[in-house]
């Protein structure tokens, strides 16, 4: 597995070459390239994120523990999700 930000993928949107999917980062919808995938994900499916692009896809599971290696660095849930504090 790598070390990338876990999202769900809400929709995949028309144009682009067929490559930009909607995801879901913690409440948050951001476009997401996934054209490094083998296959486009389905909705509901996980990815991983990295830089703006679906590295990998994984399930609720692996979404789990990607966010807590990210927590182990040092980024806790709170930090990006809308509406944290400062």
């Amino acid at each position: 597995m790598c070390l990338g930000i876990p999202g769900r993928v809400m929709a995949m949107l028309p144009g682009y070459g067929d490559q930009l999917a909607l995801v879901e980062v913690e409440g948050a919808a951001r476009k997401v390239n996934i054209g490094l995938l083998d296959e486009a994900p389905a909705a509901g499916q996980w990815v991983l994120i990295h830089m703006g692009f679906a590295v990998e896809t994984t399930d609720a599971a692996g979404a789990e523990q990607a966010m807590s290696g990210l927590e182990l660095m040092g980024r806790s849930r709170d930090d990006g999700a809308p509406g944290a504090g400062p």
